[in-house]
């Protein structure tokens, strides 16, 4: 039944803020944390991938590493790696997707450098550019080659192109699931059957499962999916910083609103940058994490705007929700060049700044959106 599946994958979507299950479907798991890790490549070792989040209001452990001025959701996962919360995961691996990322990777290694904490596994730093000249392909290839022999020495057995192809398809299964969910349950004109709450768990489980589990869920929440409701409201689209967690999403949808896609890679931006099949699964590797479905950090402004505008444009959006983080700056750079793409396919911008991350409430962000949907809600009146 269709409250089945959608519960379940819920379900699924709340493990991310506990302890680290050792093994996914008889495999190890390997938490990971960035959405730069090349997940194809621990499938490929025989790992089971596992997002590792932050959860709002776990700090304390982090607080004596963690001075002003760092990411919240940084110090949240700091504070759960330090209590031990992937101590049963076969390592860690982390990237350069944002500032706080490089951060904690920065304290971890200080920390099993100075006084080794047992809890903390094994870890490991996947770094890449997302620029298009052939200085940078070639670094990301020597990283994405280092990175996969590191995991075979994790593994104790050869990865093998093969390998390497199987996981990709494994994965983009996934990220088909993904579109489909964003086309078929959020994106029609007649009301999404999905809340940006349900769909962001939707996605997210995917994160914490393997993929033949949730692939199967996924599959039966599409083909049962005519017995949801059709949600109505203003249609938002959410950028700006990543969402680990859905306080945003159920404050903009308290005022009335439905978030109908993000592009974020805790949502729908996951399901943007198929593999596909390919002869040299290192450099296919290698371009589709470094130049498809841009993020904030490291991508031009120009290239995130025109995404922003694109996916918007697809999801019959009313207006954009740029919500960004205390302590993540990057996104608010691409505000600008955002406002000016999305002006060009009639979608206003709304702006939400320097949210604590987590928040039980946002007084200061409601009294903003609710100004822009009202003011949307004028427009499309008249």
């Amino acid at each position: 039944m269709i409250m089945d599946a959608l519960g379940q994958l819920a379900a699924l979507y709340e493990t991310r803020t506990g302890p680290v299950p050792a093994a996914l479907d008889g495999r190890p798991t390997v938490a990971y944390v960035g959405a730069d890790v090349p997940v194809e490549v621990l499938s490929a070792a025989g790992f089971a991938p596992f997002r590792f989040s932050g959860r709002p209001g776990a700090y304390e452990s982090a607080a004596r590493y963690c001075g002003p001025g760092i990411d919240g959701a940084a110090v949240s996962q700091l504070a759960r790696l330090l209590d031990g919360d992937a101590a049963a995961s076969a390592g860690l691996t982390l990237s350069a997707d944002c500032e706080g990322t490089v951060r904690l990777f920065l304290y971890l290694r200080e920390i099993q450098r100075l006084e080794r904490r047992p809890g903390i596994p094994r870890l490991t730093f996947f770094d890449l550019l997302h620029l298009p000249q052939r200085t940078s392909a070639v670094y990301n290839r020597t990283r994405l080659d280092a990175f996969i022999a590191e995991m075979s020495e994790w593994a104790h057995r050869p990865i093998t192109d093969a390998d390497l192809r199987d996981a990709a398809a494994e994965h983009d299964r996934v990220r088909a699931l993904i579109r489909a969910v964003g086309t078929e349950l959020r994106s029609a004109p007649d009301g999404p059957r999905l809340t940006g709450v349900q769909a962001l768990a939707v996605i997210g489980a995917a994160f914490v499962s393997s993929p033949r589990e949730w692939c199967a869920l996924a599959e039966q929440l599409l083909a049962d999916a005519g017995d949801l409701p059709r949600r109505q409201g203003i249609r938002v689209f959410l950028t700006g910083c990543g969402h680990d967690n859905p306080s945003a999403y159920q404050l903009i949808e308290s005022l009335g609103a439905v978030i109908v896609g993000e592009d974020h890679d805790w949502g729908a931006l996951a399901g943007e940058r198929d593999i596909g099949p390919s002869q040299d699964i290192r450099s296919t590797l290698v371009r589709s994490r470094a130049l498809a479905a841009p993020a904030s950090a490291g991508h031009a402004a120009a290239v995130r705007a025109e995404q922003t505008a694109r996916m918007a444009a697809a999801c019959g959006a009313d207006l954009v929700v740029a919500w960004a983080r205390q302590y993540d700056d990057a996104p608010a750079w691409d505000v600008p060049v955002q406002r000016e793409s999305l002006e060009r396919v009639g979608i206003p911008l709304a702006t939400v700044p320097a949210q604590p991350y987590g928040a039980a409430s946002h007084d200061d962000a409601a009294d903003l959106l609710m100004s822009a949907l009202h003011e949307r809600t004028a427009e499309m009146s008249r």
